[in-house]
């Protein structure tokens, strides 16, 4: 199992754009997550120095927001609740998986199964990014343990 966090804001995959110059039409992305990116690479090399995993590797990711300005208090407590507004928690996990490709593992395809969390940082907590990846058993498939799934005896 590896676990790191990443110190900051999280910043969300942008969209795929298309724009017309001089005629000709021009695809691209937008490269507002890329220091974000680099930060994650950084938190996990820091957190395991082998090679890319191989197999299928589950993946759990909670995305500590910033907390809103209108929600600064002095004399009351300030706990952590959901972040219910953008960016969308896929947008955050596509910037998050893509930057740890070749890294953690040697495709994104061989994440199976994945957690996502997004909530608002309590009063005293700092934005981050916490992940954790392991290794994931292999799905029995035997003719008894198929039986044994379905309820039969």
């Amino acid at each position: 199992m590896i676990s790191f966090t990443v110190p900051g804001v999280p910043i969300a995959q942008p969209r795929t754009k298309a724009t017309t110059i001089g005629g000709y039409a021009r695809v691209y992305t937008p490269k507002t997550a890329d220091a974000y990116k680099a930060s994650v690479a950084l938190a996990f090399a820091q957190a395991y120095s082998g090679p890319p995993l191989t197999g299928p590797v589950g993946v759990e990711i909670m995305f500590i927001m910033p907390r809103p300005k209108s929600m600064l208090w002095k004399k009351r407590p300030m706990p952590s609740e959901w972040h219910t507004k953008k960016p969308d928690v896929d947008n955050l996990a596509k910037a998050g998986l893509d930057s740890l490709a070749g890294l953690a593992w040697v495709d994104d395809s061989q994440v199976v199964t994945l957690s996502l969390t997004k909530r608002i940082a309590s009063g005293n907590e700092a934005p981050c990014t916490a992940v954790t990846i392991w290794h994931v058993d292999p799905i029995d498939t035997s003719p008894k343990r198929v039986e044994e799934t379905r309820g039969v005896k």
